[in-house]
């Protein structure tokens, strides 16, 4: 009987309250309200409490330390400034006039169950790794693809358990390339990451 009573009451408010807008749902939740205390009833919330988003987990390392990122592991050996990288005897790569390339020095294994690449030219942001080459914590450089060589990491397919020693090579401006300690290198996905300190 009171149900049938609250429920007509409940009706009756709102004609009541005609368009009047924020009136009508502070009417409903008053009576809301007082039927679950009399139930004894959780009253539900019309907005759920904002949940934090987990930001990027970020790995501080210094060469020769490895480090996991997904199904990878990877450890950067030493960093070198090049005017040119010797690709056989008789050919080689040389950066653009004012530049140098700065050479990085890796190794990564798959510890995935699949052949997967290592710094693939395209892919979804959250899941592939890349590599960013920065400079005073502003100018970002992608990696140079040297086609061809055998050393190159840039989009190379790794086998699961197996591990490949190569390099990533960097085209920065020959000024920035003076300045090796003012740089870093970011390899991972955008919300896992290692960060190497030269």
């Amino acid at each position: 009987m009171k149900k049938k009573s609250l429920l007509l009451l409940t009706c009756t408010a709102v004609l009541l309250a005609g368009c009047s807008g924020n009136r009508v749902s502070d009417t409903v939740d008053k009576i809301s309200d007082s039927i679950s205390k009399e139930q004894g009833t959780p009253v539900p919330t019309a907005t759920a409490a904002p949940t934090s988003t987990p930001g990027p987990k970020e790995t501080s390392l210094a060469p020769g330390k490895k480090g996991t990122v997904g199904d990878w592991k990877i450890s950067v050996k030493k960093v070198s400034v090049k005017t040119k990288i010797k690709n056989g005897k008789y050919s080689q790569f040389e950066p653009h006039k004012g530049k140098s390339f700065v050479v990085v020095s890796a190794s990564a294994k798959n510890n995935g169950e699949k052949a997967q690449q290592l710094l693939p030219r395209m892919g979804l942001e959250n899941q592939m790794i890349s590599a960013t080459l920065i400079h005073q914590d502003k100018d970002e450089y992608a990696p140079t693809e040297l086609i061809a060589y055998d050393k190159d990491l840039v989009a190379e397919t790794i086998k699961p358990g197996s591990t490949k020693n190569g390099i990533i090579a960097f085209e920065v401006p020959k000024k920035a390339a003076k300045q090796l300690k003012k740089m870093k290198l970011r390899i991972g996905t955008k919300m896992d990451y290692l960060v190497y300190t030269f």
